[in-house]
């Protein structure tokens, strides 16, 4: 009887400190919770800024700066607010970019080692872009200081890219090249990649919605407000003298015209070389005629038009100096016409 009451007594006694045990490590956990974002707060915002002053000839503001450790554990969060980048000389006073928030995942072991630190993933949410090319060619976006000027060009950069995510969220984007006559302008842009950016093969996979996106160039508006929609697999393949891009499952959506691209890209060493193909399965006369701004945004939805169209187009062959890669395309229209009730 005594020997069974001794281990009873054990029993309990492990037990007990089992619980006891688990409840400091729960509480060590929950301090450091705590204490991580405030101990590394103001040295990770430094580090940001040195980053930022040193590889850029622009102004850059921001504001608030957090951390958060729960929702991305065992990483921290960086959160980055009121971010803006403003030109200087020829473009003083141009905000090339306005920022409401600004999120990166990074290695928590990184921030404490205090060694490079890897960006996992970034998040931008509700930005403005005004990309600028002034008549002599000049960039707003130019704004990266060349090795040679930087004042510790030996010295390693604080983070490094190790992206496998990032999304856009609600990006308002104008693009005013004067040099080349062209101009774009991108509406409520929200874009999703995923894969392995550090690797030499990158199985990616992107989703692109824009409620608006307009196109004029030497003086003709080709796209007109056009509600955009494109979901796209892309293979990556890097080495050291090529890089090739090839088109996987992909769909692409203009207004009403649905379409999608087969074949492959290849960036080589003196020369482009490329086989690509497009693909309209067929669809109604009306569908075609939401491209063209004077129909679709007047009248569209009443309009009676009749018909079916197909239209197939390919690209294919070498592109230098010298040389242009050879095209061929084709619209079948099947009893099109169009009535106004």
């Amino acid at each position: 009887m005594a020997a069974k009451e001794k281990k009873v007594k054990k029993k309990k006694s492990w037990f007990r400190r089992i619980l006891k045990w688990t409840g400091i490590t729960l509480l060590v956990l929950i301090l450091a919770i705590i204490i991580i974002p405030i101990v590394f707060k103001d040295e990770l915002k430094q580090m940001v800024l040195d980053e930022v002053n040193s590889s850029l000839k622009a102004d850059v503001k921001m504001g608030d700066f957090d951390l958060t450790f729960l929702s991305t554990f065992p990483n921290l969060s960086v959160h980055l607010y009121d971010v803006s980048v403003t030109g200087r000389t020829e473009f003083k006073g141009v905000k090339l970019a306005d920022i409401k928030e600004i999120e990166a995942t990074v290695g928590l072991w990184d921030v404490i080692g205090g060694d490079q630190i890897e960006i996992d993933e970034v998040h931008i949410t509700d930005a403005t872009f005004d990309v600028r090319v002034a008549p002599d060619g000049k960039a707003n976006y130019d704004i990266t200081i060349p090795t040679e000027e930087q004042e510790n060009p030996e010295e390693p950069s604080n983070f490094k890219l190790s992206l496998q995510e990032y999304t856009l969220n609600n990006i308002n984007l104008v693009y005013d090249d004067q040099a080349g006559d062209m101009y774009a302008a991108i509406k409520n842009l929200n874009h999703t990649g995923t894969g392995d950016l550090t690797a030499d093969v990158i199985d990616f996979a992107t989703s692109t919605t824009m409620d608006e996106l307009s196109f004029e160039m030497e003086g003709l508006s080709y796209l007109s407000r056009v509600k955009t929609t494109a979901d796209a697999n892309l293979l990556m393949e890097f080495t050291e003298n090529t890089s090739k891009f090839t088109l996987k499952e992909n769909k692409f959506a203009l207004n009403n015209f649905a379409f999608d691209i087969d074949g492959f890209y290849e960036m080589l060493k003196d020369h482009d070389q490329m086989d690509l193909k497009l693909n309209a399965k067929e669809i109604s006369f009306k569908d075609l005629l939401s491209l063209v701004p004077a129909f679709y945004h007047s009248g569209y939805e009443s309009m009676i038009a009749k018909g079916n169209v197909k239209m197939a187009g390919e690209v294919k062959g070498r592109m230098d100096d010298k040389n242009m890669p050879g095209w061929d395309f084709g619209l079948d229209v099947n009893k099109a016409s169009i009535r106004y009730p």
